[in-house]
């Protein structure tokens, strides 16, 4: 084996192991329960979620106005008889304009969100994931001076601002899961992606 990818294996390893032990210790704080709901979401019980003084700016540009910057192949029914993805109908950040991007591309942690529509169904929700550098990362402990974050989201790790690069990521994730959903694909739990 060569010795600088053991050199490099051990040393993300051991970065790993330090940062699960500095978010292990002390205290916690629940990222999710602190973000805003955009108008015309859906609460978990399928209601609309009233609009709320947290709300993103409404001057900033959402996905559905900004347009989805990189190629998604088209909703084809597959031979199980279901859907091969579903529809993307919006997506945007809680804090991150998607235009501007963040005012330090190497440092942020934000909340994105996913909003997709079944094809067949109809029926649509919103995913919702951590977008963060490991700067951002580091910043967001800091600056609370907490312990330990603990994420109620999928958190995605990006090197700095990439908004195709993100959406990628998380398109690609979100259809695993409703392929899985919808009997047609493996369990996104055992795979990851790197890019």
């Amino acid at each position: 084996m060569d010795p600088v990818k053991i050199a490099v294996f051990l040393a993300a390893f051991g970065l790993l192991l330090v940062i699960g032990r500095a978010l292990s210790r002390a205290s916690e704080t629940h990222v999710a329960l602190s973000l805003p709901r955009r108008s015309g979401t859906e609460t978990p019980s399928g209601e609309p979620s009233p609009t709320s003084d947290r709300d993103p700016d409404p001057s900033a540009l959402i996905g559905a106005e900004f347009g989805m910057p990189i190629p998604l192949p088209p909703v084809q029914r597959m031979a199980t008889g279901g859907f091969n993805r579903p529809i993307f109908t919006n997506y945007y950040f809680a804090k991150t304009d998607l235009v501007s991007g963040p005012a330090d591309p190497a440092c942020f942690c934000d909340e994105f969100f996913l909003q997709m529509q079944d094809p067949e169904s109809q029926h649509r929700w919103t995913t919702e994931f951590t977008i963060a550098t490991p700067a951002g990362l580091r910043q967001v402990l800091d600056e609370g001076k907490f312990g330990s974050v603990y994420f109620e989201t999928p958190v995605v790790i990006v090197s700095q601002w990439d908004l195709p690069l993100i959406l990628h990521t998380v398109t690609e994730e979100a259809t695993k899961i409703y392929r899985y959903n919808n009997g047609g694909g493996e369990n996104p739990a055992s795979s990851g992606t790197e890019q």
